[in-house]
């Protein structure tokens, strides 16, 4: 994580966000936010979230630069659908979850009651 600040501040910039809108945006001081940007303190996970969410990108990108579920993610389909799951509302994205996660645990149902 050493790179986390120099990371944390190229896509604050690419974004266009002053530190001061950012730190507004993700509820720290701009002090604090500086002292992320400079490696001198790691925000906690919520922080980090908030962060993520507000530049519209993954914890992997934020932390590593990089998105590391499109390294894990062998299905390209279903990797373009979890992208543009990313952009729906927190309401939608909660629904998608539900879904995935009811028809993922039917799945395994099924799966047990086959054997």
């Amino acid at each position: 994580m050493s790179d986390f600040g120099s990371i944390l501040k190229s896509l604050r910039s690419e974004k266009g966000f002053s530190q001061e809108a950012f730190a507004g945006k993700i509820g720290v001081h701009v002090t604090n936010l500086s002292k992320y940007e400079r490696n001198l303190s790691i925000p906690s996970l919520e922080v980090a979230k908030r962060m993520a969410e507000v530049l519209e990108i993954s914890l992997d990108r934020l932390v590593h630069g990089e998105n590391i579920a499109q390294d894990t993610i062998e299905d390209i389909d279903l990797l373009t659908l979890f992208n543009k799951a990313q952009k729906l509302s927190k309401k939608q994205k909660e629904t998608v979850k539900d879904f995935l996660s009811a028809f993922v645990l039917k799945a395994d149902l099924t799966q047990k009651l086959s054997k």
